[in-house]
């Protein structure tokens, strides 16, 4: 596991890389994976194809902890705004019934 570990840093991967293309230990390209694991649902990898030098790669920008809290937070606070939102809503369909109410009345009487 160890050795996987340390071929996972070694490969040709250039982030600059325009056409995107890896190469692993082994010489071959590298094609662009999508994660199906739980912990990594969507998540885009690189891995070596023919799976005999264990090189991986994440494919773009690692998500920090930090960010995830950050759009928890951004999150919480939509929710809050939607559900302000609805509350007010709430209150606008209770205040216009209760005025086409009071417009049936009066033109009841007259």
């Amino acid at each position: 596991m160890a050795s996987t570990s340390r071929r996972s840093t070694s490969g040709s991967y250039d982030s600059n890389n325009i056409t995107g293309e890896c190469f692993c230990e082994c010489g071959l390209r590298a094609p662009l994976q999508v994660s199906n694991s739980m912990a990594n649902l969507g998540r885009k990898y690189y891995a070596c194809p023919a799976r005999r030098c264990g090189w991986f790669r994440w494919a773009g920008p690692s998500i920090q902890h930090s960010d995830i809290g950050d759009d928890r937070s951004c999150q919480l606070n939509s929710n809050l705004k939607t559900s302000e939102r609805v509350e007010n809503l709430h209150t606008d369909v209770v205040y216009l019934k209760l005025l086409a109410f009071l417009q049936l009345l009066v033109s009841i009487e007259i």
